[in-house]
């Protein structure tokens, strides 16, 4: 028998045309069961599209141009030895260095260097005691003595020492006087020293604001004591590394002398470095290191409710039920101008002057950072403020008019 080459051609095509047919039709009635539809299918629900943040420093570009120039005239003219910080609704919109890292050498100030933070550090401590409150490992109404044993003056709650209304004494006094070593006492050794030489309040408990470092280096003791890690353990576990702070220290070692400025003070016509002050041994009133960006990010991240629950941000900020005290919240001072809610914190040690601002209403953060004990610092902090909100206003009207001149084009 012959073979026929094109019959057997046929007759492949035919098979693979009627096996493609036949997949076709199963694959259109098998899956066509398993397709599932809305309700209401006359009606396609999409997803609302998610509102764009306007880029600030393109958008205000013009008035930011003249807000430098503003802020550079005026930091020459104060002799700023330091980093300057402005941000509006979470948006850097001016960061500066200015004058010098060494101001007897003349060396130029350099970007990214950390600052000893004095007194607002204290947010730190705050927000740790705060952290530990969310876990339920202390309770801020309770007496300090639950959780330092021996604590002597047992009508002392831990708000009392966050809100500055302990009655306790300076123990800077105490220790000047009282403590005979080398080095200087830690935390629980200024507890130590509050318990054997501290004969009493120096008013009842939670009765008056009296500012008080002694209270936040307690506060620190309590920390240690309950999470069994020394504050600055706690803090570089729980905030600074999550939010990789890594402009930010707990204490200075020799890996991070080289980015932590030294203090200065004027002398003649030329300055003196500061030596460290004897009671940098206890911490919690003082002893945290940022730059200006760090402090930024860190601060950003707490009034947005990222680092602790917002009911306890409003305990900071001063926002709570318990409004005794007008003048301070837990962790920074509250202050009322022009009938405007501002949040801020200043601090003051070994040759170092810092400040941040919070204006809630404009959303507008100002940070400055000196550290040659420039008494000028305050007087340039008022004029950042002012030329700040200055701008924001006429740059929130120059954009209102724009938008207005659109829609009447439309």
């Amino acid at each position: 028998m012959k073979f026929n080459s094109k019959f057997f051609f046929r007759l492949i095509l035919f098979a693979t045309v009627a096996l493609i047919i036949s997949y076709t039709m199963f694959q259109n009635f098998a899956f066509s069961n398993f397709e599932t539809y809305p309700l209401d299918t006359s009606e396609v629900i999409e997803p609302k599209p998610k509102a764009s943040v306007p880029d600030y420093t393109s958008l205000y570009a013009d008035e930011i141009e003249i807000l430098q120039e503003q802020i550079q005239n005026k930091a020459k003219r104060y002799r700023i030895n330091g980093s300057v910080l402005v941000a509006y609704k979470d948006q850097i919109l001016f960061e500066g260095d200015f004058g010098y890292k060494d101001p007897a050498k003349k060396t130029p100030m350099e970007t990214g260097l950390s600052y000893q933070l004095a007194s607002v550090s204290k947010q730190f401590t705050a927000a740790a005691v705060l952290k530990l409150h969310e876990r339920k490992l202390i309770d801020i109404d309770h007496s300090v003595s639950n959780y330092l044993p021996g604590f002597k003056f047992e009508n002392v709650t831990i708000k009392d020492l966050l809100k500055h209304r302990s009655g306790l004494w300076n123990y800077m006094y105490l220790t000047e006087q009282y403590w005979k070593k080398d080095i200087a006492p830690d935390n629980l050794e200024v507890v130590d020293l509050l318990n054997t030489y501290a004969p009493r309040l120096n008013f009842p408990a939670g009765r008056y604001f009296s500012y008080s470092n002694t209270g936040y280096v307690v506060l620190g003791a309590i920390v240690e004591q309950v999470s069994r890690l020394s504050l600055g353990e706690f803090i570089q576990e729980e905030f600074l590394l999550p939010l990789c702070l890594d402009e930010t220290f707990v204490e200075k070692t020799e890996l991070n002398e080289q980015s932590i400025l030294k203090g200065y003070q004027s002398y003649r016509r030329s300055f003196i470095q500061l030596p460290a002050g004897f009671h940098n041994n206890a911490i919690g009133d003082k002893g945290i290191y940022a730059s200006a960006k760090d402090l930024h990010v860190w601060f950003r991240d707490l009034k947005n409710g990222k680092i602790l629950e917002q009911k306890n941000v409003d305990l900071m900020f001063g926002r709570d039920d318990d409004r005794k005290n007008k003048r301070y919240g837990m962790g920074f001072r509250l202050e009322h101008k022009n009938g405007e809610e501002v949040i801020f914190h200043n601090g003051l040690w070994d040759g170092f002057r810092n400040g941040l601002e919070y204006h809630p209403k404009d959303d507008l953060v100002v940070i400055v950072m000196t550290h040659t004990q420039n008494k000028q610092k305050h007087y340039f902090q008022n004029y950042l403020v002012k030329k700040a909100k200055d701008f924001i206003h006429s740059a929130e009207q120059r954009t209102e008019v724009k938008d207005n001149q659109k829609e009447l084009i439309l």
